[in-house]
């Protein structure tokens, strides 16, 4: 009964907001943190300097992105970030990130109509244009509630196994390992914003993702326009060398080894040294 209490009062919301058969438009910004998991030799960085780089990683891995959607398309860009970090390390550590929508270039598009998503992105120095279905999401809905900005949003949570790559270097041995665990995302949603749009590549709820926890990365909205004065457009990538989902996560994986050698390899075999990154999932 407290279930389909809950579900009525969803279905109450989409009708008295007016939206549910109007066709809009909108654009949400979002905010986005990540935890970090790099390990680097003790012996050869300093406790203030291994803080000052996590700092440096850190900052560069907040970024602000803007989701612009209809009922059925959408497009996710990297908002360009003008500041710096401050501060001065002593070491030069030169940091940048890659991913879904992730390069100053990347524009994904989602459609959840036709189920299917492009992405071009610049990664590595390089253009890629990476089509690909667009990937279904199990949700466990709830009843929970919380207040996001303006907005009533539900919680919603889904399950799933992920692959992370290890990369180690001991005293320039490269080893490279798969390792799988389960991952917990929890989502909240928006009913009052009747789309199934999220950022990056979730979707498939009956409202707009306002929030996204991980456990090692969040992304939360900042702003939300309707309608906008200005006429938003929904573009479909066509620039880069065009690869599928699986070609360019051996693509990556490459690059992202070669990055670990490169950090290795100024130490001579019987040194040693050692470096430690995951990327997955």
């Amino acid at each position: 009964m407290k279930k389909n209490s809950w579900v009525l009062a969803l279905t109450f919301i989409l009708i008295s907001t007016g939206l549910l058969a109007q066709d809009f438009t909108g654009l949400a910004t979002y905010k986005t943190d990540m935890k970090l998991n790099i390990k680097m030799d003790s012996t050869e960085t300093s406790a203030n300097q291994m803080d000052m780089i996590q700092q440096q990683l850190r900052f560069a891995m907040q970024k602000d992105f803007e989701l612009a959607f209809n009922k059925t398309e959408s497009n996710w860009r990297e908002l360009e970030k003008l500041d710096k970090p401050s501060g001065n390390s002593g070491m030069n550590v030169q940091v940048r990130i890659v991913g879904a929508g992730g390069g100053s270039d990347g524009l994904l598009y989602k459609n959840t109509k036709t189920k299917k998503t492009v992405e071009s992105t610049d990664a590595f120095g390089k253009l890629f244009l990476v089509a690909d279905e667009l990937e279904p999401v199990e949700w466990e809905m709830t009843s929970e509630t919380k207040q996001i900005g303006k907005y009533t949003c539900y919680k919603a949570i889904s399950e799933r196994e992920i692959t992370e790559t290890v990369f180690s270097d001991v005293n320039g041995e490269s080893e490279e390992k798969e390792e799988k665990r389960m991952q917990t995302t929890t989502v909240w949603y928006t009913p009052e914003i009747p789309v199934n749009h999220g950022p990056e590549g979730y979707w498939g709820l009956p409202g707009l993702i306002l929030e996204v926890n991980d456990g090692r990365r969040i992304m939360i909205c900042t702003k939300v326009v309707l309608n906008p004065e200005k006429p938003i457009t929904i573009e479909v990538p066509t620039k880069g060398k065009k690869v599928d989902g699986e070609e360019y996560e051996v693509i990556m994986r490459e690059q992202a080894e070669k990055v670990n050698k490169m950090n290795g390899g100024g130490k001579k075999k019987g040194q040693h040294s050692s470096f430690q990154m995951r990327i997955g999932g």
